[in-house]
């Protein structure tokens, strides 16, 4: 069911009356029947309006009995009744101002977060602690992408696939100042094991991962179970398919990943074909997670007791047992605002890691409980988003914390819009940012919503989880979040902070002022990249080999160009340099010496002007 009331804010008495009629009778039609269709996203859209269509109704009807009343019945003056018919007028005429009041409206403007810009609160987290990256590529996108039938936003002529590769592979690099992408994660996990009393630790085989992504849509009878197609609203976005696609790639054919090991999906939603028919055939080994487990998908079994204790004592929930069981966790959000919660990023993707039908049960914690109901604003509420963020099997459990804006929303249910910010000017926001820091990435995420869109992400609160999550100091009172229900307290999740404006976008230690949030950028431009960094084709062969393998590879342009190659524990084993090399076929020899028979990564990296292109692969010596 398409939230169709939730494009725009009603404007004028007029529209107000319109709105307040259809939606009366459509809540009628629909929640009558069946009361339970009451906690539908559609439902909960229509509710206010018809909410204040009839206290707006109701205060007429009370006027003009009021008035009525008031008139003489026989020409002598009857002072009680004539006082209990102001009453009932006074009354009425409020009901009536209160039917158009900013409650029953499908947003509220003007309402600010009360905090200076880079003022950071809270202890910041990862290898280069407190870094944010964002890459930029205008090229990842079809700018004339009408997202009409035939043309629809996760069709593969309208978003490129290799350069979403490679900007994930510089976000890795840049996330951890590794040369390499295999480097990048190994980075990543042993600095979460080193984090968690692990050790000095690498991934080791057997060690499962989950991915959470965001397939919002992927429900609400939008998906036919006898094909998996998604047969309604497919003009609404979800998770990027093909960055989707790109981590699989990463993991399992650059690190080195057993399929078996990785499990991917929305537990609460459907694994539709648009990402099945891209992932499946390239990935069969991988479990992708569903809501009903049909047609090869697997289903998303609840633990068998709850794991989830929420921090105010009210409720408890299962998480999907592959969550319980793997060691690891990637949590894949986009890049969203949201009418309930300001903003939609990786916290709030959790939503969808409750084993339950729906997440409704959790809306009432949010800075606005139903969509124009504006009763839990303001900052020290308790927001269940930061216990998603604490709890050992969700956010305490990530290595890579990953917000998808190859598209963007003005909803979390929605088409993708343009965006007019810089440097988007009018075009998609064609953007990918990573942290290791979760509180980090969601502040930088907020801002850049704030800085697009001015509706919901206003609310005033909207970012109160950011500050309880980043300090201690900053919890509702009362409260005491510990998810798990283990006396384990995380005084600090991560560290907060807003940029000083949208256009700069610097945060304290870009500004060399603080120890807040680093926003790394890694903006393309320039012209020619779809001739040159769009993707770099690399042949190896033999491959195995004995003596020599060659590494054959086509330029576009002038560039430079490194080989790099790297044993299966991601050390360096070869490293080669050759620079203004001319367009035209080109080649590496490399011969292992001093190698010994194994598997191999190589990555081959080509720089011109400010873009670049990667090629990456395994090869193997054997022996004679």
């Amino acid at each position: 069911e398409k939230e169709w009331f939730l494009s725009r804010r009603p404007s004028g008495k007029a529209m107000f009356i319109l709105l307040g009629i259809v939606s009366t009778i459509w809540f009628i039609v629909r929640v009558v029947p069946r009361p339970s269709r009451a906690s539908y996203p559609c439902m909960q859209a229509a509710a206010p309006f018809a909410a204040g269509f009839i206290a707006w109704l109701s205060g007429l009807s009370l006027s003009v009995a009021a008035l009525r009343w008031l008139k003489l019945s026989d020409g002598r003056p009857n002072f009680p009744a004539s006082a209990l018919a102001m009453v009932v007028f006074i009354t009425g005429i409020g009901l009536m101002l209160g039917g158009d009041h900013r409650t029953g409206r499908a947003g509220v403007p003007g309402l600010l977060f009360d905090e200076s810009p880079n003022t950071p609160m809270g202890e910041a987290r990862g290898i280069h602690p407190g870094r944010v990256v964002w890459v930029w590529d205008p090229m990842a996108t079809d700018e004339t992408c009408t997202n009409e039938p035939g043309d629809y936003w996760f069709q593969d002529d309208n978003a490129d696939a290799a350069v979403i590769g490679n900007m994930l592979s510089e976000s890795l690099r840049r996330l951890t100042g590794e040369t390499s992408d295999s480097l990048a994660w190994d980075a990543l996990f042993r600095h979460y094991n080193l984090g968690h009393g692990f050790g000095n630790a690498g991934y080791l085989p057997g060690e499962g991962i989950a991915i959470k992504i965001n397939l919002t849509t992927g429900g609400w009878g939008n998906v036919d179970l006898t094909t998996y197609d998604k047969t309604a609203n497919l003009e609404m976005m979800d998770a990027t398919p093909q960055l989707v696609v790109a981590m699989l790639k990463q993991l399992v054919d650059i690190f080195g990943i057993p399929q078996e090991d990785i499990s991917i999906g929305d537990p609460i939603r459907h694994f539709y074909n648009q990402y099945w028919d891209r992932c499946h055939p390239l990935f069969p080994q991988v479990h992708y997670l569903d809501r009903a487990g049909l047609l090869g998908r697997t289903k998303a079994v609840p633990s068998s007791s709850p794991v989830m204790f929420y921090s105010d004592g009210t409720i408890s929930d299962s998480l999907p047992q592959a969550y319980v069981d793997s060691k690891y966790m990637i949590n894949m959000g986009c890049l969203k605002q949201h009418d309930l919660a300001g903003g939609t990023f990786c916290a709030k993707n959790h939503f969808g890691s409750i084993c339950r039908d729906w997440a409704m049960h959790l809306h009432y914690a949010l800075p606005s409980p139903t969509t124009n109901g504006f009763e839990n604003l303001g900052y020290g509420k308790y927001r269940n988003l930061v216990d998603l963020m604490e709890h050992r099997d969700l956010g305490e459990k990530t290595v890579l914390f990953l917000v998808d804006g190859i598209w963007g929303g003005e909803l979390p249910v929605t088409e993708p819009v343009k965006w007019q910010i810089e440097p988007f000017n009018d075009d998609w926001p064609n953007s990918i940012f990573v942290s290791q820091d979760h509180v980090a990435i969601e502040s930088v995420g907020f801002d850049f919503v704030k800085a697009q869109f001015d509706e919901y992400i206003d609310m005033y609160g909207a970012d109160d989880y950011l500050h309880q999550a980043a300090d201690s100091a900053n919890w509702a009172e009362g409260i005491t979040y510990d998810p798990e229900n283990d006396g384990l307290i995380i005084p600090s999740m991560g560290v907060h902070e807003h940029w000083n404006n949208d256009i700069e976008k610097e945060y304290t230690r870009n500004l060399g002022t603080g120890d807040g949030i680093e926003l790394v950028k890694y903006l393309v431009t320039g012209t020619g990249r779809e001739h040159f960094a769009a993707g770099l084709s690399v042949k190896a062969y033999p491959n195995p080999f004995v003596e020599t393998v060659r590494f054959e590879y086509k330029l576009g342009g002038t560039a430079d160009v490194k080989l790099e190659i790297f044993d299966q524990r991601g050390s360096k084993c070869f490293s080669l340099l050759r620079k203004h090399l001319q367009p035209g076929t080109h080649s590496f020899t490399w011969d292992g010496q001093g190698c010994s028979d194994g598997v191999y990564h190589y990555c081959i990296s080509v720089y011109r002007d400010h873009s670049r292109g990667t090629g990456n692969g395994k090869v193997v010596k054997a022996s004679r």
